[in-house]
């Protein structure tokens, strides 16, 4: 399992353009980002750094609330005296 980017990487990926994906930061960061996967160095000048599919789903990650919010419990009828069956699973 590939260790999660650090809080610099994580600022650089979420200043990144969000069209292009084009980054911006210092050469160690951008350097550190394409050794994980989540950038790429363009081959043709002027050589700037670019988002990969991976490090698209790291920024929308980041963008995501922190996990499912867990259900709220359903109201449970008061007991009229009447039986009244569940259904659904």
């Amino acid at each position: 399992m590939a260790l999660p980017p650090t809080a610099a990487q994580r600022r650089v990926i979420a200043a990144a353009d969000p069209v292009t994906g084009r980054l911006k930061g210092t050469e160690a960061q951008l350097a550190a980002l394409v050794k994980r996967g989540l950038a790429f160095r363009h081959p043709r000048p002027p050589h700037d750094h670019f988002l990969t599919p991976a490090g698209h789903r790291a920024r929308e990650a980041a963008d995501a609330p922190e996990g499912p919010k867990p259900p709220e419990p359903a109201e449970v009828p008061a007991a009229d005296g009447v039986f009244a069956a569940r259904v659904g699973g």
